[in-house]
């Protein structure tokens, strides 16, 4: 008995699990900010981040100004320095391999051409940021999109 009963509960069990497993891949319309259905790898190198991050910076530019500061990303706080941060976004791109036309979309958006992101005070690292973002958004592989 013991033995059938265990038998039940396992079927019924592996049974509920699949159900789960299909609603779960069966997502509706959703309102979420569309960049939440990239699920885009982390750009930034370790030494940075952590060294921003201990404490964060308030406000959307003092965190991400620093992360570009430290990794030579500008050349001062309102010039990006174009060569160093082409070549580490291509780096990352050796490294994420479905990335590299997501990559070339954000170096022609966003370091080929100047931009502006219209934050409340002028932000470089913002600006460079937010578009590299966009640019890799609208390229997002098959594989990370989530949505």
């Amino acid at each position: 008995m013991n033995k059938l009963y265990f038998t039940l509960i396992l079927i019924i069990s592996v049974v509920k699990a699949d159900v789960i497993e299909v609603q779960a891949r069966k997502k509706g319309a959703t309102l979420k900010p569309i960049s939440a259905c990239c699920d885009i790898p982390e750009l930034g190198s370790p030494k940075p981040l952590t060294e921003c991050s201990n404490p964060k910076l308030p406000g959307p530019c003092r965190d991400v100004q620093c992360v570009f500061e430290k990794s030579g990303f500008l050349t001062d706080q309102n010039k990006l320095n174009k060569e160093v941060y082409k070549n580490h976004l291509l780096q990352w791109a050796d490294k994420h391999k479905d990335w590299s036309s997501a990559v070339n979309k954000a170096i022609e958006d966003c370091v080929d051409k100047d931009i502006r992101q219209y934050l409340d005070e002028p932000c470089k690292a913002y600006d460079v940021f937010t578009c590299t973002g966009i640019a890799m958004l609208k390229k997002c592989p098959k594989a990370a999109w989530k949505c």
